[in-house]
């Protein structure tokens, strides 16, 4: 395996404005929070993790769900829609 190429300052500047921006311009569910809004129990939560059938959270200080992208999976289906907002 070839030895990866170093990462420039531009490139790493670049990556914390996309995270940045991520993390700024929705709210975020935490854990509880997704439990509650679909009914799912923990087991099941990190199932569908596992299965690739709900998006993954973003970690930072514990997972944290964008909320957008839960809206996205639940107009393709992937979830159900939410039992409470």
């Amino acid at each position: 395996m070839p030895p990866k190429a170093p990462v420039t300052v531009q490139e790493l500047a670049e990556a914390l404005q996309r995270l940045e921006r991520r993390l700024t311009n929705t709210p975020r569910l935490f854990l509880k929070d997704v439990l509650r809004r679909y009914g799912f129990s923990r087991r099941t939560l990190y199932r569908k993790l596992k299965r690739g059938e709900i998006p993954r959270p973003i970690r930072f200080y514990g997972p944290l769900w964008r909320l957008e992208d839960l809206e996205e999976a639940e107009l393709r289906g992937q979830l159900p829609p939410p039992m409470s907002a």
